[in-house]
């Protein structure tokens, strides 16, 4: 049987990354120069067969493209007048030809460009579209009608059932949510799936002493059989970025086979 690995993963753009909001991190995890070296020699480490990357400068997707060009195909979108934006990899050929369009979200935070990238593959000869985003970030105490991130998971199970309710769907991202939030629990109630409901520890994030789940990996209910990978665990003294990990979050690795 077919399987894949899928990893989501917000690699923190440069810009963002400010000594006073990493007071934990050594000075060296955060020089540009090591950072960027640290960063690409993480990617290659991961060696996934399908890379949702957040966060993504337009010069890391250069060099990434051209490491993986031999072995994955790739999309990139970037974020309005942002720094940043999003990347897929496919391996190619475990997924079929490479297809990809944006969803800018209706629903923005004050001066936003949040969007989706959205990648068309087969996989095991069905269709397989993966979202890749980051979703804005309101506090828990948001209203649902009023919290951006919940309306931008709205508008993409909406395109998902406009454009191929019959696929196999993957979001994957920084959703800015944790996993009690109306954020996901939404994406639950309407027909997607959490790939790392058995993984302990399961924390993504660690900035500034807290620890949470804000990266998701979330598939087709009864489409795809998860296996999630192996954390480390966090706590409150964790310096994210590090000289071992070089983003402010982990990677998050799960491996897919499809259901009969």
């Amino acid at each position: 049987m077919k399987t894949f690995s899928a990893v989501t993963y917000n690699v923190l753009a440069q810009p963002f990354a400010h000594a006073d909001r990493y007071p934990l991190s050594p000075p060296e995890a955060l020089d540009p120069v090591r950072r960027r070296a640290l960063l690409l020699n993480r990617i290659d480490e991961l060696d996934a067969d399908l890379l949702c990357l957040q966060e993504v400068e337009p010069t890391i997707y250069d060099e990434l493209r051209a490491r993986l060009e031999t072995t994955h195909d790739a999309a990139y979108v970037q974020r309005g007048q942002r720094p940043d934006g999003l990347a897929v990899f496919a391996r190619r050929p475990l997924f079929g030809g490479l297809e990809h369009h944006e969803l800018h979200f209706a629903s923005q935070r004050r001066g936003g460009d949040d969007l989706a990238l959205i990648v068309q593959l087969t996989f095991d000869d069905r269709p397989l579209h993966v979202v890749c985003t980051h979703l804005a970030w309101q506090p828990e105490s948001t209203p649902p009608a009023e919290h951006v991130g919940h309306r931008q998971m709205l508008e993409l199970l909406a395109h998902r059932d406009a454009t191929a309710p019959d696929a196999t769907w993957v979001f994957a991202g920084d959703f800015n949510a944790i996993s009690q939030s109306v954020v996901v629990a939404t994406a639950l109630e309407r027909g997607m799936d959490e790939s790392c409901r058995s993984q302990r520890p399961w924390d993504t994030c660690a900035i500034n002493g807290r620890r949470r789940k804000i990266d998701y990996l979330l598939f087709s209910t009864g489409r795809l059989e998860p296996r999630p990978g192996v954390l480390p665990k966090l706590s409150r003294d964790t310096a994210l970025p590090s000289l071992t990990e070089p983003s402010d979050h982990l990677p998050l690795r799960v491996g897919f086979s499809p259901v009969p």
